[in-house]
């Protein structure tokens, strides 16, 4: 391990990256305590990165979404492997769901990458609360 990092010692700085350069925008709309508030944030960014981080969002199954929100807010609470075991939970009982099977449907059945969510579904929330019981 030494001789490698002796190696790199001498050698000059990765030149910034564009995601470093909108680390701030980045921290800050994703910081949000909501999805809804997420969204909100980016919308007021009104930049490319931030349209394109929209769209991302928009496209994606609002269920997951909800599910990988709360995944990494409490994450911060508990160790890697509490994290790994409620997220193996969760896995067990989400590809059971009617988004998973249709994102599955639209990616590798029909290959026609247009699935169609569930927007008004309860199924995030209530595989939430099994996960996480107040």
């Amino acid at each position: 391990m030494d001789v490698v990092l002796n190696r790199l010692v001498g050698r000059s700085p990765v030149a910034e990256s564009r995601l470093a350069e909108v680390r701030g925008d980045a921290d800050w709309a994703f910081g949000a305590p909501t999805l809804g508030e997420i969204e909100k944030r980016l919308r007021h960014l009104d930049t490319p990165e931030a349209a394109t981080a929209l769209a991302a969002l928009e496209s994606a199954s609002p269920q997951s979404l909800e599910i990988t929100h709360a995944l990494l807010a409490r994450g911060r609470q508990h160790t890697l492997r509490e994290c790994l075991g409620t997220e193996l939970a969760l896995t067990r009982t989400t590809i059971r769901t009617p988004d998973f099977l249709e994102g599955v449907r639209a990616a590798l059945v029909d290959e026609d990458r247009s699935p169609t969510w569930q927007r008004a579904s309860h199924a995030g929330r209530t595989l939430l609360a099994r996960a996480f019981p107040p």
